[in-house]
């Protein structure tokens, strides 16, 4: 019973990272596509001021939205891969000393 319990503890925990890490891929995607969007939208038919604040929205777009965790560790996929591999590699080197 223990055993299946921290193997449900294990999943759970798990699914919330990825959750997170998923969703801050998609934050990523997502602020990447707002210059090529503002691009291909019919800008020439909009007003002056439309126009210029269309300009400061590309501008603050070059640099693409990224979610940080305590300010060093980006949330994304390449992430959550890290941690999954740095995990199997704990697991394993436990398992190879005390197995």
């Amino acid at each position: 019973m223990n055993v299946l319990s921290m193997c449900g503890y294990s999943g759970v925990a798990f699914a919330q990272m990825a959750t997170y890490h998923i969703l801050g891929n998609e934050v990523i995607y997502k602020s990447d596509k707002i210059i090529e969007s503002s691009c291909t939208s019919k800008w020439y038919q909009l007003d002056i001021q439309s126009k210029r604040t269309l300009l400061l929205l590309m501008e603050r777009a070059k640099r693409p939205l990224i979610v940080k965790l305590y300010k060093f560790v980006f949330i994304s996929l390449d992430s959550l891969g890290v941690i999954v591999r740095w995990a199997y590699s704990v697991f394993a080197l436990i398992k190879a000393r005390y197995g």
